[in-house]
């Protein structure tokens, strides 16, 4: 009985430092700040994309391209990019805004490549690459920061308002051993408006 009772009060003694650690910890708070507007968009495939099969997804072909035909980030090889056209609709409560701005999440998608952290990693067969999306301006975009695909809101004076977001996606080698095979990815966008 004695020894049952030693290991009680060894374990509630225990149980007491853990407590107190916890109650050791740091606080914070979190400041969230916002606006809510009326403003209704949708964003839908222009030229070179198709609707997917759900709501908001947008389908790009990539095609059927050989590793010979893709380089480096560095490298620039840009030439197998396949075109996407996004049109934003604004149907209501666009007056106040002037842009509309692109941002990527590729962390939210499958992810960034493991290689080369400017690329959207790629799931399936293939090896040795990642994807790459390419600005208006022909070059190619670091998706691990905070670049954005910005364009004016052409207001239609009944608070509406449209764009078009010309930009481009391309297989990028990752600078590991390829393997060939299906080579996709997914990534969130989210469109801000100024």
């Amino acid at each position: 009985m004695k020894k049952l009772s030693l290991t009680m009060t060894v374990l509630g003694t225990l149980a007491m430092g853990l407590m107190g650690t916890a109650q050791a910890a740091n606080n914070g708070k979190l400041i969230f700040n916002g606006t809510l507007t009326n403003m209704t968009c949708d964003v839908g495939a222009g030229s070179g994309v198709s609707p997917g099969s759900n709501p908001g997804e947008i389908n790009v072909d990539l095609g059927n391209v050989s590793f010979a035909d893709i380089g480096l980030s560095s490298e620039s090889k840009l030439q197998t990019a396949t075109p996407i056209q996004l049109l934003v609709n604004c149907s209501a409560g666009a007056a106040q805004y002037n842009t509309v701005k692109m941002r990527f999440a590729a962390r939210n998608g499958s992810g960034l490549d493991n290689n080369d952290q400017s690329l959207l990693r790629t799931t399936g067969a293939a090896d040795g690459v990642g994807i790459g999306l390419i600005n208006a301006s022909n070059v190619l975009m670091d998706l691990s920061g905070s670049e954005t695909i910005d364009k004016p809101l052409i207001k239609d004076g009944a608070g509406g308002a449209t764009a078009q977001l010309d930009f481009g996606a391309v297989y990028v080698l990752n600078g590991t051993a390829t393997n060939p095979g299906n080579a996709d990815g997914f990534m969130p966008f989210v469109m801000d408006y100024e």
